[in-house]
């Protein structure tokens, strides 16, 4: 009777202990995951890391940084690849999961990427023009939000691409770029984490290399939630 009462009190225990193990795993897996994730992205990069690493000051070599930035879009889709099997039931496989993405997307994400430059450069550019006339303080304010939408438009097109496999990249962009104005307050959110990004990462490239996983992967489930609730909606209409 005792024995069988001791095996019934060691059952809840063992219960927990394995659920701790588990969570543990999966805890490790993530951290994993985001970490390969952001050694990948230097991989993807490592023009513009090293540029960025050697340069004294990256924001004065703008027009080499931005050109070599161009790597930035297909690495993200590589990148949100991954984040999208680690928010779904496969197995993440960061190294697979990346080379996916970045094979079945690059060529989208980086004319996108292009485009995003171009508006970036024609903003900088323009600026550095206007710099010390009575027009800087005008045009300003309107220069600094146009960047800032192009930037989330993009990204967030770079995440529905990866959500989104088999819908059209035009539509893709459609949405994001209604998206990123619609929800505003998630543009802000998901800019303040890609600011804070890049500036780790220029600020100091080796350690604030660690920094842009963890945040994207935060930007990546922003959007991910906004396509969703733009799809329930739509769905919830018809």
């Amino acid at each position: 009777m005792s024995a069988v009462s001791d095996e019934r009190a060691a059952a809840p225990r063992r219960g927990i202990l394995r659920l701790r193990q588990e969570t543990m795993e999966s805890m490790f897996g993530y951290a994993y995951a985001i970490l390969m994730t952001d050694l990948l992205l230097v991989l993807a990069n490592l023009p513009l890391a090293v540029l960025l690493l050697v340069s004294r000051d990256a924001l004065q070599a703008w027009p080499t940084v931005l050109l070599f930035s161009l790597t930035l879009a297909p690495s993200l889709a590589g990148a949100f690849e991954v984040f999208r099997r680690m928010r779904g039931e496969e197995p993440p496989r960061p190294f697979a999961a990346f080379w996916h993405g970045y094979r079945s997307r690059g060529a989208t994400a980086a004319l996108l990427g292009l485009v995003t430059a171009l508006v970036i450069g024609f903003v900088l550019y323009d600026g550095a023009i206007l710099t010390g006339t009575v027009w800087a303080s005008l045009l300003a304010p309107t220069f600094a939000v146009v960047a800032a939408w192009a930037l989330v438009a993009c990204t967030s097109s770079l995440a529905g691409l990866v959500l989104y496999p088999q819908a059209s990249a035009r539509a893709i962009v459609k949405a994001a770029v209604y998206l990123s104005v619609r929800r505003w307050y998630f543009s802000a959110f998901a800019l303040v984490l890609l600011g804070i990004s890049a500036a780790a990462v220029i600020v100091q490239p080796v350690l604030g290399a660690l920094v842009p996983g963890l945040l994207l992967y935060v930007v990546f489930a922003n959007a991910e939630f906004s396509f969703r609730r733009a799809v329930e909606t739509e769905v919830a209409e018809r």
